[in-house]
């Protein structure tokens, strides 16, 4: 049933069987790409955005969160208010991605690891370590992202066992068909893997 619906939605952003690179005229004057430009060029003026506020302003009364960034790329058409926050746990960076699509009430959290050495110099990850004092472990973390989104902006988690899942029909820009996930039509570009945790 949630499959099913979600990409019906799917089909109202993206025309389906139209080639992006090859039949792009057809693809642009499509009734599902101009209904996606429309919603992202909305989301993508500072007054439209009020939602990011009142989630980072709830974000602020945490001494970790409060260090969320917006990375949006609605420019690049992507389909989500996407935050970053970057911390050093053991020694290793990690980066969790907090992403809020602009199309369905819903949202996803992401965690990457990533090698500290090519961020910063051996100053900066001892001076990052000792300014940690937060003991909260990541999936600490990612369930206080996750109650204070449901809570503050009533969007739901989506499920992690479709954000994977590959809409056989649909492509855009350079994913083509075969290759175009649930996470692409609702989120962004991003080839996304399982989290870590």
């Amino acid at each position: 049933m949630v499959k099913s619906t979600l990409i019906n939605l799917a089909y109202l952003f993206y025309p389906r069987k139209i080639c992006f690179q090859k039949e792009e005229e057809k693809y642009f004057n499509s009734v599902e790409y101009k209904r996606l430009i429309e919603r992202i060029g909305y989301f993508n003026k500072d007054e439209n955005r009020y939602f990011c506020d009142i989630l980072k302003k709830d974000f602020e009364n945490d001494k970790v969160l409060r260090n969320f960034k917006d990375v949006s790329l609605l420019d690049w058409q992507d389909r989500a208010i996407s935050f970053n926050l970057q911390i050093v746990q053991e020694s290793e960076l990690h980066t969790i991605s907090l992403f809020l699509s602009i199309l369905i009430p819903f949202y996803t959290i992401r965690v990457q690891k990533n090698k500290i050495e090519y961020f910063f110099s051996s100053l900066e990850i001892e001076q990052m370590k000792n300014d940690n004092s937060d003991s909260r472990e990541i999936k600490d973390l990612i369930s206080e992202i996750s109650t204070r989104v449901e809570n503050k902006m009533l969007y739901r988690m989506f499920p992690n066992e479709l954000i994977n899942m590959i809409i056989e029909d649909i492509n855009f820009q350079e994913i083509p068909f075969g290759k175009f996930t649930m996470f692409n039509a609702f989120f962004n570009n991003s080839i996304t893997t399982d989290n870590e945790n």
